[in-house]
């Protein structure tokens, strides 16, 4: 028998909510971790968004909903692509989604989709989106006839466009019995606001009453029109993204969200910022793996009313820590030949195959003053896609260490071909000089197991660092898979980690 919510529904709300982007989508993030929720608990959230990549099989996410769940946080689910999988395939996908966890509490939300012209949805084809809608609307209601429904409309879900195209006109599917988006009590309208766009987006540091003065009456108007749809439709709105890139003077994004939160609370609107975390490079993150969120306190504390916590779990800083996006974010030095490992991982999982043909033993590079090592490492990478309006200006970094912290660095490895010896190295970034600190020799074995080890930080703190393995041994080649380094205080427990 289905589960009927629709009570409860009429009262759930989702309070203080966050996006905490951390699952693998085109673009690599960190990968989920408990620690990051208990974090943002702490700080005050009742709730979060957070993508399923589409298409997945929907399991690989429950852990994830699972603990948010336990852990008394509501949760939203929403479909996340940057290229088109086609009707079929989304309908199909979302109907294994709803049938999984069909049997969840009403804390589950699932949103259609996130952003449909980032999916692929192009301009002109508005009334085909809202029929992708409908098709999976009436999918989901098959085995969820109760679920609360989050529903937004074309291209990057502006206000305007939930008006004008979440109506019955474009909505216009029929259940069995007969009903439709009218009549379906168990359905929130969703838009995104980001206004002021050159404030929200913008890579340069702004001061958001100077560069954008009218920025208030901006946003206001969005939570107007909001609101309009709302009193017609008898449903509630979601405003599932807003959110400013901090790498402004923090007091701008802290009067710009003193601002919001309170017309959001005025109007009944639910919200979910964003963003929580990404990685400790995101522009958008309030949250720090070293610091925690330190220098953003008051944005914080606007969005919860609460002190966020000084310090904050353990959690793993490395990006496409298990591959799962081939080989994004790892470089390699030369006499290092890398490529995808399908099959060879934990669990049968990906990794990473690193072959090294030659080592230079006895090649000294006098720019560097050392010698020359083959290795493959991880540091921030001011090229990557979200740069905003195509200039980087970095204030935040991939890999950081903390005056006083403790890191443990895992990994798990085999050798196929040869004898294979290697280190672990930290050095500052962008190119290892100086170099800060190289582990003891470790000699991999044939058969896939886990190696750990431990460095103390105790020198001056190091905002942007490469992470590098060293590569002793010529004619070898090794598997690499499920990368950690996680740095703790030491009065601290060891970590939180599933």
């Amino acid at each position: 028998m289905t589960q009927d919510f629709t009570e409860q529904n009429r009262t759930l709300t989702l309070g203080r909510s966050v996006n905490l982007d951390f699952t693998t989508t085109e673009v690599n993030k960190v990968a989920y971790d408990k620690g990051f929720y208990i974090a943002f608990k702490e700080a005050g959230f009742d709730s979060v968004r957070f993508f399923f990549r589409q298409g997945w099989d929907p399991k690989i996410h429950k852990v994830a909903v699972d603990d948010a769940l336990e852990l008394g946080l509501k949760v939203v689910i929403v479909p996340f692509s940057m290229y088109c999988w086609g009707k079929e395939s989304l309908v199909h996908w979302w109907g294994e989604v709803a049938e999984y966890y069909k049997d969840s509490p009403a804390d589950l939300i699932f949103e259609v989709i996130n952003e449909p012209k980032m999916a692929g949805h192009p301009d002109g084809k508005e009334a085909e989106t809202m029929e992708w809608y409908s098709a999976c609307i009436q999918e989901v209601r098959r085995s969820n006839p109760a679920r609360l429904l989050a529903v937004g409309g074309p291209h990057f879900n502006g206000v305007k466009l939930l008006t004008e195209y979440v109506t019955p006109e474009y909505l216009s599917y029929k259940l069995k019995d007969g009903s439709g988006f009218c009549d379906d009590p168990n359905i929130w309208g969703v838009f995104h606001c980001y206004h002021p766009r050159g404030f929200t987006h913008g890579a340069k540091d702004q001061d958001i009453n100077r560069d954008h003065p009218g920025w208030r009456e901006e946003i206001l108007a969005d939570l107007e029109e909001a609101s309009a749809w709302s009193r017609k439709y008898d449903k509630r709105v979601y405003l599932s993204e807003w959110g400013s890139r901090v790498n402004h003077e923090v007091k701008h994004v802290e009067e710009y969200t003193a601002f919001v939160v309170p017309e959001l609370s005025k109007r009944s609107i639910e919200w979910s910022y964003y963003c929580g975390l990404f990685s400790n490079a995101w522009p958008y993150g309030l949250y720090n793996s070293e610091w925690g969120f330190e220098g953003v306190e008051g944005v914080v504390k606007n969005l919860t009313g609460k002190e966020p916590p000084k310090e904050v779990p353990s959690t793993n800083q490395i990006v496409n820590s298990d591959f799962q996006l081939d080989l994004a974010d790892w470089n390699s030095s030369k006499y290092v030949i890398k490529g995808t490992a399908d099959g060879q991982g934990v669990g049968g999982s990906r990794a990473i195959r690193v072959h090294v043909p030659f080592v230079p033993m006895d090649t000294f590079d006098p720019e560097m003053k050392r010698k020359k090592t083959p290795s493959l490492y991880q540091q921030y990478e001011p090229d990557w896609q979200f740069r905003a309006m195509g200039i980087n200006h970095a204030n935040k970094y991939t890999i950081q260490l903390r005056r006083s912290n403790i890191y443990k660095i895992s990994f798990f490895a085999k050798y196929e071909v040869g004898q294979a010896r290697l280190q672990i190295q930290l050095g500052h970034a962008p190119d290892n000089e100086p170099v800060i600190w190289t582990s003891e020799e470790i000699t991999v074995h044939s058969e896939l197991k886990q190696y750990e080890l431990k460095y103390s930080h105790s020198i001056d703190s190091v905002r942007n660092v490469r992470f590098s393995f060293n590569f002793l041994d010529r004619h070898s080649e090794i598997i690499l898979d499920q990368i950690e380094f996680r740095g703790r205080r030491p009065n601290l427990e060891e970590n939180i980690h599933e």
